[in-house]
């Protein structure tokens, strides 16, 4: 069963992202698509766009983003060739010509795409399509790249492979059906956790805070966190998780030099001769967790988020990540690229993934 979708966007629209992430559902529902293209409203190849989509695909999803359906759903019918019979009040609905679907919804009407478009999607189709899943942190880009070009060659059309980056993170999902063979399922799944080893934290579609808190569970190890430029983002995660009660302890926004050292006892020689951005002071931050005696494992961020610099001279981007287990501490540097808000919340996914690294190894 073949899906196409066409994304129907402005270049002044805000909410563009919603149309990948309406993607995403789809394709973690079990219903990849074969292409994604985006169109913009001006764009007069959208209409023989769809005709041919019609004619190469099972399924046409069209997602509207800074668009209301109602407004190209005149349009669709004239070029699909077919009337909408399964509508919404805002003009979403499906047109079904045979074999042939064509679904129109807003890009941000999460409720239509789940309760409507992938239950018809589920009857149709009969069953989703099976998922290999690989979650990384820090990969190099350029090997990813290369690794995703191998995969490719080997699995010869035979499987769909899709890769989604945020912050560090990559999440790698590989879609088979019925026809793929076990031995190219269980060749791809060698190939990636041997190439993404060191970078690899799950094979399966478990998100970081999530795999976290169930690695100190299983451990039965407490945590407490001390964030400086992070501004309580690492904590903010690990409590979203249902069941971080039983293994988060505490979690502290020492933002200023005299929080460091009266709640967490970093010498101020430390930040007076290395500064607060330093090894030895996270060093401190974590190990100033561990010494308070309410946890087994501590994590300690600090760093440049930038725009503007301390005047240490370190460039904007440093940062430095411990992570404290019972009696040692290790301590991380990373120059990360972007701006404040990507290099903040690429430090979060940073400071998460050590931690479980390490609590891995116990």
């Amino acid at each position: 069963m073949k899906n196409v979708c066409l994304i129907l966007t402005n270049e002044t629209d805000a909410f563009r992202g919603k149309a990948f992430d309406a993607v995403s559902v789809f394709e973690r529902a079990g219903y990849p698509f074969s292409e994604v293209r985006i169109f913009r409203q001006d764009d007069g190849c959208f209409a023989s766009a769809v005709q041919a989509c019609k004619a190469a695909a099972d399924n046409v999803i069209v997602l509207l983003a800074g668009f209301a359906p109602a407004q190209v759903e005149r349009g669709l019918e004239s070029s699909f060739g077919g009337a909408f019979t399964r509508g919404a009040a805002d003009g979403a609905g499906m047109i079904e010509q045979g074999e042939k679907t064509l679904i129109l919804l807003s890009a941000q009407d999460e409720e239509y795409l789940r309760g409507v478009c992938l239950p018809y999607l589920q009857r149709k189709c009969g069953c989703r399509m099976g998922c290999l899943v690989f979650r990384a942190i820090g990969a190099d880009e350029e090997k990813l790249l290369s690794l995703l070009d191998r995969a490719e060659q080997f699995a010869a059309g035979k499987a769909l492979i899709r890769r989604e980056r945020a912050y560090g993170e990559d999440v790698i999902r590989i879609f088979y059906d019925g026809d793929t063979p076990r031995m190219l399922t269980d060749d791809l799944t060698r190939f990636f956790a041997e190439q993404l080893s060191d970078n690899l934290y799950a094979l399966e579609d478990t998100p970081l805070e999530k795999q976290l808190v169930e690695l100190l569970r299983l451990r039965r190890k407490k945590l407490c966190v001390a964030e400086s430029f992070t501004g309580g983002g690492v904590a903010g995660k690990i409590v979203s998780v249902s069941g971080a009660s039983e293994v988060y302890h505490e979690g502290l926004n020492t933002y200023a030099d005299g929080s460091k050292m009266q709640r967490l006892g970093v010498s101020e020689f430390t930040l007076r001769t290395q500064g607060a951005v330093s090894e030895q002071t996270a060093y401190e931050m974590a190990a100033g967790l561990l010494q308070q005696g309410n946890c087994d494992v501590s994590i300690a961020t600090t760093g440049l988020a930038g725009p503007k610099d301390d005047g240490s001279g370190l460039p904007i981007g440093t940062c430095f990540i411990a992570v404290g287990v019972e009696s040692n501490v290790y301590v991380y540097r990373y120059h990360l690229q972007g701006d404040r808000e990507e290099i903040t919340n690429t430090a979060i996914r940073y400071a998460l993934f050590l931690a479980c690294k390490h609590l891995k190894n116990l």
